[in-house]
């Protein structure tokens, strides 16, 4: 990592603690197996969840009670959204990742295998472990460049796939929201030069609200009901 980038790590840090958000970091797990993780556990009881992030992968998620929410696009996706924008459940992710490919995580995919050809594939035959099995059924070029990378599809599936229980160090429900620090948010934004959070910090605009779902899909793709159901949200 350069110096120049490294040198941004801690203060970033700071800031995030000042607005209100734990940081929860662990040595060798990726950050989007720390959210499958949390989310998976909260999720399955009942907890109302918020993933705030712009990586499609994480859309495998999206469950009842689990939103994906974009918010440089403010794009929310329930279960219905991510359907209706991939073509498959949230169920099916994984394994539509696994044949487009997915140049983040540098899974090559299918040769030739767009977005058109894995959901017609996985509307055909239901999921990639039997379409796999009826790989020689496929015709065309597509069908060769299906068969060649037969071998590579397992690893292809696992690279892609969110990890939801890896061992962390404190359980969802211990990460309640510390207070924001308005002092020293001003103090480092201040120092650093960010003068739009600044105005937005001064005129009162809360820097750890979670996005609103209420505008948008929500869960079950209609409006979220304004109850006394906790929430976690995940950036």
């Amino acid at each position: 990592m350069p110096d120049d980038l490294r040198a941004q790590i801690e203060p970033l840090h700071e800031i995030v603690a000042a607005a209100g958000w734990n940081i929860l970091m662990v040595d060798g797990v990726e950050a989007d197996d720390v959210i499958g993780t949390l989310t998976h556990a909260a999720s399955q009881q009942g907890v109302r969840c918020i993933v705030s992030t712009g990586d499609k992968d994480l859309t495998q998620l999206v469950n009842p009670h689990v939103l994906w929410v974009n918010t440089m696009s403010d794009e929310k996706l329930g279960e219905a959204g991510v359907e209706a924008k991939f073509g498959v459940r949230p169920d099916r992710i994984v394994d539509y990742l696994t044949l487009v490919g997915d140049t983040v995580d540098n899974v090559p995919g299918v040769t030739k295998c767009g977005p058109k050809t894995a959901v017609k594939w996985l509307a055909e035959y239901g999921t990639l472990d039997n379409l796999i099995a009826h790989a020689g059924e496929i015709k065309g070029v597509v069908g060769d460049n299906l068969r060649a990378a037969l071998d590579w599809l397992p690893l292809g599936r696992k690279l892609v796939t969110v990890k939801c229980d890896v061992p962390l160090p404190m359980a969802y429900d211990q990460l309640a929201a510390p207070a924001q620090d308005t002092e020293k948010m001003r103090e480092l934004l201040t120092r650093f030069g960010f003068k739009t959070w600044l105005r937005e910090l001064d005129s009162g605009k809360s820097a750890n609200s979670a996005p609103s779902p209420s505008q948008g899909e929500g869960w079950g793709g209609g409006n979220v009901r304004k109850d006394s159901t906790p929430t976690l949200t995940l950036p």
